[in-house]
C-alpha cells in the first residue's frame, strides 16, 4: 500500500518534483563523466606518466568527496523544501489516522523511487556527456582523434551509485527526523506565515546600501592595486571587505529598491508593479543570507570555468613557443668544488659512459652570470607595476651570458649561420620585451649597454626571441657577449642541446628520457656528485599539458556544481515562495487581474531575483579576472564559452522555475 501511494504522489506532483528530479540527475551526469577521465584514450596515454595518473587520481578522490559533501548537503535542502511545501498534505495524513512511521516509509519509498530513477537517467546521460568529454581531453592535450572510441566506466558507474546511494540514505535519515519533530498543528498551518521584515527604517536601509557598495567599491580597488601578490593579511582583509560588502548589498537591497521604486509614483502604481515589488521585496528581504552564498558562488564558478578554459589558450601558446631542440640539458655549477670535472657536463656524460651517436647533432655551451641585474639596466625604464611583474615571474638577479663561440655553435644546429660580434658588441636574447615595455624602449632609445663602467654597443634593435635551449618557462633574458670578455663572469650552467634527425626520433627520444630519468634518481651520484637537470622538448609539452588538463577539470567539475547549485536553491526559494503566496495570486484574481497580466508577473519576478545575485557575481568575476589578467592570456574564447555554459545551466533553471512556478499558481485555481 505504501508503495502505491508513494508511487501515485510522485506521479501526481511531478511538477513539484521536476526541479529536485533534474538537480539529481543533472548531479549524477557530471559526476559520472568526470570519474570516467581515467578510462579515456587520451588520458590512458598521459596515464604512462606516473606523477600525471598519481596527481589526477588524488585530485578526483578529494574533489569527488567535496563534491559529494556539496550535492549532500543540496539534495537534504531541495528535500526540505518538498517536505515543507506537502506539510498540508501529511498532516492531512495524519488526522485521518495515519502515524508518523507510516509517513516516513511512504517518503522513504519516494526517495528511493527518485533516486533510482535520476541514477539511471544521470548514468545514460553521463555516458553521453562523457564522450564529449574525451573529446575535449584529447583536444586539451592535443591527441589524435582518429584513435577516439566509445568509453563506458564501470569504475565511475559504480563509485556513482555508492556515493548517491550514501546520499538517498542520510536524506531519508533526514525525512524520518524531520517527520517525528513536526506537531499537526504546525503541518497545517504551514502556509499562514509571514515573512520577517529586517530593515523597516528607510534612512537606515540607504545608509545600509550606501555602505555596502563602498565596501565593495574600496574592495576592488585593494585587489586591482595589488592583485593576488597582496601579503597574506591584506589579502584576507581585502577578500573579507568583498564578502561583508556582498552580505549588507543584499541585506539592504529589497528595502533601498523599494524606497527608490516609491519615488517613481508612474512606474510604482503602473498595472500590478506595486505587487511584483512586494513579491520581490519579501524574497530578498528573506533570503538575503541564502542570495549572499549564491552569489559568491556564481562569482566562483564564473572565475573557475573562465580560467579553466584560459589555461588552456595560455599552455598552448606556451607549447607553440618550441625551440628547435629535441633535448637538453645543464649541470649546475658548484662554486665551491675545486675539481673542473665536476663542474663540466661534458666530462659528465664520459664518466657516466654516455656518448652521443652520429644521428644526434649536439652543442655544448656554458651560461654566465654577470654583475649586472635587470633592475639596474632597466631601471630608468621600468614603472611601479613592471617592477612587481619582474619580481612575480622571477626576472630579477644578475643577468645570464653566452659566449658568441657558444652561441654560434647552439644556431649552428638549426642550420643557422653564425654571427660576427666585435670586441665592443654585445646581442640581446629575451622575450622579456612580451612581459614589460622596459625592454623595447631601452633598445629604442639606448644604443649601449654598460657592464663594469665598459659601454658595449647593442648589435641587434629588437630582442632575439629564440630560446637558447629548452626551457620550463617561457620567460629567458641572455646577453651574446665576446669571446675576450674581460668583466667578472661567475659560470653558472654547463650545458649541452640535442637535434634528432628524422630517422632515428624515437630511438633517441627513448633513450634520453632514460638519461634523464636516472639522472632524476640520482643514479650516478657516486659517480659524479654534480647536479644535471635535463628534459626532452616532449617530456615539457606533456608535462605543461598535463598540468592545464588537471585545472581544467577541477575548475569545470567545481563550477559546474557550484552552478547547478545556486540555480537549484534559486529555483526552489521560488517554488516555495510561489506556493506561500498562493493566496496573494487568488486575491489578484479576485479583483479582475488577466492571466496574462499574472504570467507577466511571475516571468518579471523570476528574471528578477535569478539576475540579482547573477548581476554581482559577473561584476564581482569581472575584478577578479582583470586582477589576476598578468598570469594568463586573455582570449574571446574563454568569455564565449564560460558565458555558454552559464546560460544553458542558469538559463535552463531560470525556464524552469518560472513554468513551475506558472504552474503551482495555475493549478490553485
Amino acid at each position: 500500500m505504501f508503495s502505491k501511494i508513494a508511487i501515485n504522489n510522485v506521479k501526481r506532483s511531478f511538477k513539484d518534483y521536476s526541479i529536485y528530479f533534474l538537480t539529481l540527475t543533472l548531479g549524477v551526469c557530471i559526476f559520472y563523466s568526470f570519474n570516467s577521465l581515467d578510462s579515456q584514450n587520451a588520458i590512458q596515454e598521459m596515464n604512462k606518466n606516473t606523477i600525471f595518473r598519481e596527481s589526477l587520481e588524488l585530485l578526483m578522490s578529494g574533489t569527488s568527496v567535496f563534491v559529494s559533501v556539496i550535492l549532500g548537503g543540496l539534495i537534504v535542502y531541495a528535500n526540505n523544501f518538498l517536505i515543507k511545501k506537502r506539510k498540508r498534505e501529511l498532516g492531512l495524513y495524519m488526522t485521518l489516522g495515519m502515524s508518523k512511521g507510516k509517513i516516513s516509509r511512504i517518503l522513504i519509498v519516494e526517495t528511493l523511487l527518485i533516486g533510482v530513477v535520476s541514477l539511471i537517467v544521470g548514468i545514460g546521460l553521463g555516458i553521453i556527456v562523457s564522450q564529449g568529454l574525451s573529446v575535449l581531453t584529447a583536444n586539451i592535450l592535443s591527441m589524435d582523434l582518429d584513435k577516439y572510441k566509445f568509453v563506458f566506466s564501470l569504475g565511475a558507474m559504480m563509485k556513482s551509485i555508492v556515493y548517491f546511494g550514501i546520499i538517498y540514505l542520510l536524506v531519508m535519515i533526514f525525512n524520518q527526523f524531520t517527520i517525528s519533530k513536526y506537531k499537526l498543528i504546525d503541518m497545517l498551518n504551514a502556509s499562514k506565515r509571514n515573512e520577517e521584515v529586517k530593515l523597516k527604517n528607510p534612512f537606515v536601509s540607504v545608509l545600509t546600501f550606501i555602505l555596502s557598495v563602498a565596501f565593495l567599491i574600496f574592495a576592488y580597488m585593494r585587489i586591482l592595486e595589488t592583485g593576488l601578490n597582496a601579503e597574506d593579511t591584506d589579502l584576507i582583509i581585502t577578500i573579507l571587505m568583498g564578502v561583508f560588502g556582498t552580505l549588507l548589498f543584499f541585506f539592504s537591497l529589497s528595502s533601498f529598491f523599494i524606497q527608490i521604486a516609491q519615488k517613481n509614483k508612474g512606474f510604482y502604481f503602473k498595472n500590478i508593479n506595486i505587487f511584483v515589488l512586494r513579491q520581490i521585496n519579501n524574497k530578498v528581504n528573506t533570503n538575503f543570507l541564502s542570495m549572499t552564498i549564491i552569489s559568491l558562488m556564481l562569482f566562483l564558478t564564473i572565475s573557475l570555468i573562465f580560467t579553466a578554459f584560459d589555461l588552456k589558450g595560455t599552455i598552448d601558446k606556451n607549447t607553440a613557443n618550441t625551440t628547435p631542440f629535441d633535448a637538453s640539458a645543464f649541470l649546475v655549477v658548484n662554486q665551491e668544488e675545486e675539481d673542473p670535472a665536476v663542474n663540466d657536463i661534458e666530462a659528465y656524460l664520459n664518466n657516466i659512459d654516455f656518448t652521443f651517436e652520429a644521428y644526434e647533432k649536439h652543442a655544448f655551451f656554458d651560461e654566465y652570470l654577470l654583475d649586472l641585474t635587470i633592475e639596474d639596466l632597466l631601471s630608468q625604464y621600468l614603472s611601479d607595476e613592471e617592477k612587481i611583474a619582474i619580481q612575480e615571474n622571477y626576472m630579477y638577479g644578475p643577468v645570464s651570458a653566452l659566449k658568441i663561440s657558444d652561441y654560434n655553435a647552439i644556431i649552428n644546429l638549426t642550420g643557422q649561420e653564425s654571427v660576427d660580434l666585435k670586441e665592443d658588441e654585445i646581442l640581446v636574447v629575451s622575450t622579456y620585451g612580451k612581459m614589460i615595455q622596459a625592454l623595447p624602449e631601452y633598445m629604442k632609445n639606448e644604443e649601449n649597454i654598460i657592464i663594469e663602467d665598459k659601454a658595449y654597443k647593442i648589435k641587434n634593435d629588437v630582442p632575439i626571441e629564440e630560446n637558447i635551449k629548452i626551457n620550463r618557462g617561457s620567460n629567458f633574458f641572455y646577453l651574446i657577449i665576446p669571446d675576450n670578455f674581460t668583466g667578472n663572469l661567475q659560470l653558472e650552467y654547463t650545458s649541452f642541446n640535442v637535434i634528432y634527425v628524422d630517422r632515428y626520433i624515437e630511438k633517441s627520444e627513448e633513450k634520453f628520457i632514460t638519461l634523464f630519468n636516472d639522472l632524476d634518481e640520482n643514479k650516478y651520484r657516486s659517480i659524479n656528485p654534480g647536479l644535471v637537470i635535463g628534459s626532452t622538448e616532449n617530456q615539457i609539452k606533456e608535462q605543461e599539458k598535463g598540468s592545464a588538463a588537471l585545472f581544467i577539470f577541477l575548475g569545470l567539475f567545481l563550477g559546474l556544481i557550484f552552478i547547478i547549485s545556486s540555480a537549484a536553491v534559486m529555483a526552489l526559494q521560488q517554488l516555495s515562495d510561489a506556493s506561500d503566496s498562493l493566496e496573494r495570486y487568488k486575491s489578484l484574481k479576485k479583483i479582475g487581474v488577466t492571466d496574462k497580466m499574472i504570467n507577466g508577473a511571475i516571468l518579471k519576478q523570476c528574471l528578477i531575483y535569478f539576475l540579482l545575485p547573477l548581476g554581482l557575481a559577473v561584476i564581482h568575476s569581472i575584478v577578479g579576472i582583470k586582477a589576476v589578467s598578468g598570469m594568463f592570456h586573455f582570449n574571446y574564447e574563454s568569455v564565449l564559452i564560460s558565458s555558454l555554459i552559464l546560460v544553458i545551466i542558469y538559463g535552463g533553471y531560470f525556464y524552469a522555475t518560472y513554468i513551475g512556478v506558472k504552474n503551482i499558481v495555475k493549478g490553485s485555481n
